[in-house]
């Protein structure tokens, strides 16, 4: 995911004022694809910091003029990404320690080093430094669409923003940086899910609906949570190719396209892929969006793949598609028995007839997660109000349209305090609507 310069071997740092330790180090890494810089002094490494993007510093602690945690605590400042490693003897655990704490040094390895270890720590450190960057990559991706959506510009360019601001503060605490990383990743898709609604008032809802249906079909197959995550995102994302559609082609039924509208609409699969391919981590959710209106007969789009040619969590993604156009976006009437009835006619022409089993109970699932029993009602409550527990009983949009939290979703305390942050900046035109037991709501 590394752009331009990024691509080149990484740049290593080693500083010893031992010049025989340089070169062993040297040689240990010579069989690497790092570009190796090398230091006898922490002035002479500063001096190389300054006019190189260095990825992991690697600098013996006891040296004369300058130790090591005193030069690490210089190169954190002149080189806050690169990722610091300290050497020191048995004798100077205690300086370690004071790089690790001043320097901001990442790990230390003491004297004499084994070199697996040594080289396994300097390549997780290497990933790390990649982790950051790749990280600064997906920030300023981000950006860059929220220029091309005009009227959602402002709002992400703070969120961004914001998320920048948290990731600077805790550049300290990198063994969290994964957890954050995969924090934002999922927030990058939520905001790519609502432009997909708000482009399409018809789709209202409908992302949603299939990613919920279609998590519940992979767990019950007992696919890995791996999997399950790629297949939830791509359900998400599955119209994301249809924001590029005329309006008049989003408004219409298929069969009543015109041949030229036909040919739009057909395209919307592949385009959806290409819109999040520049995205490494989104493209097996690309190739599942690609495929999920191919039909098990080898009649769908666009490559009439067939069978079990047609990737599994397509498959899922497709006929949990049907079933939800059948229930909320179908000219026709259906309830949840009717329209499982459809989807089960088309079991071995459209769709892989194994899956019918799996959608069946998670399509009952979800009405039953939705039905109430006759002690509960829908109450109508301000932001302030709000305690975890209760359970939402709508679909709570902001007052521009942005989906909050979908009806279903259990309060805790994180998703109150977003709600609250959401009515001070966009508020909703009416409150938020949860299920309650009637005792509580006469009190």
């Amino acid at each position: 995911m590394l752009k331009n310069n990024d691509q080149e071997n990484l740049r290593i740092l080693f500083v010893d004022d031992e010049e025989g330790v340089l070169r062993s180090l040297q040689r240990l890494f010579i069989d690497e694809d790092f570009e190796i810089f090398t230091a006898s002094s922490g002035k002479a490494g500063l001096d190389i910091l300054k006019s190189n993007n260095i990825a992991v510093i690697v600098s013996d602690q006891r040296m004369p003029e300058m130790s090591g945690a005193e030069f690490l605590e210089k190169a954190g400042k002149l080189a806050p990404d690169s990722v610091r490693i300290v050497l020191t003897g048995y004798a100077d655990i205690n300086a370690a320690m004071d790089a690790i704490n001043k320097g901001g040094a990442y790990r230390y390895i003491t004297k004499p080093w084994n070199d697996n270890d040594l080289i396994i720590t300097v390549l997780n450190a290497a990933e790390r430094f990649k982790l950051i960057k790749e990280n600064r990559y997906l920030t300023e991706l981000t950006k860059k669409q929220n220029e091309e959506l005009k009227k959602w510009s402002s709002e992400l360019e703070i969120y961004v923003q914001k998320q920048t601001i948290e990731l600077t503060n805790q550049n300290k605490e990198l063994k969290r940086l994964n957890e954050k990383l995969r924090k934002d990743f999922n927030d990058f898709i939520f905001a790519f899910f609502n432009i997909i609604e708000l482009r399409n008032k018809v789709l209202h809802s409908h992302s949603s609906n299939v990613a919920n249906i279609a998590s519940v079909m992979a767990g019950k197959m007992g696919l890995k949570s791996s999997e399950i995550e790629t297949i939830t995102i791509a359900a998400m994302l599955h119209d994301i190719g249809m924001i590029g559609l005329p309006d008049i082609v989003l408004l219409k039924n298929f069969d009543e396209l015109t041949a030229d509208e036909t040919d739009e609409y057909l395209k919307h699969p592949v385009r959806g892929q290409a819109a999040i391919d520049p995205i490494e981590d989104l493209r097996e959710a690309g190739g599942l969006i690609r495929h999920h209106h191919e039909r098990h007969n080898g009649k769908g789009f666009p490559d009439k793949l067939k069978g079990q040619a047609i990737p599994v969590g397509s498959r899922i993604i497709g006929i949990a598609d049907k079933f939800d156009r059948l229930i909320t976006l179908s000219h026709e009437t259906h309830n949840v028995d009717s329209a499982l009835q459809k989807v089960h006619s088309l079991s071995g022409t459209q769709f892989d007839p194994d899956l019918y089993k799996f959608l069946n109970e998670a399509a009952r699932e979800q009405a039953g997660a939705v039905a109430q029993t006759s002690d509960t009602v829908q109450v109508e409550l301000s932001p302030k109000d709000l305690m975890p527990g209760l359970v939402v009983a709508r679909d709570l949009r902001s007052g521009t349209g942005l989906l909050l939290l979908s009806k279903g979703i259990v309060l805790n305390k994180k998703n109150i305090d977003t709600i609250r942050r959401s009515y001070h900046l966009d508020p909703s035109k009416t409150g938020v609507f949860v299920w309650t037991k009637r005792q509580m709501q006469k009190t």
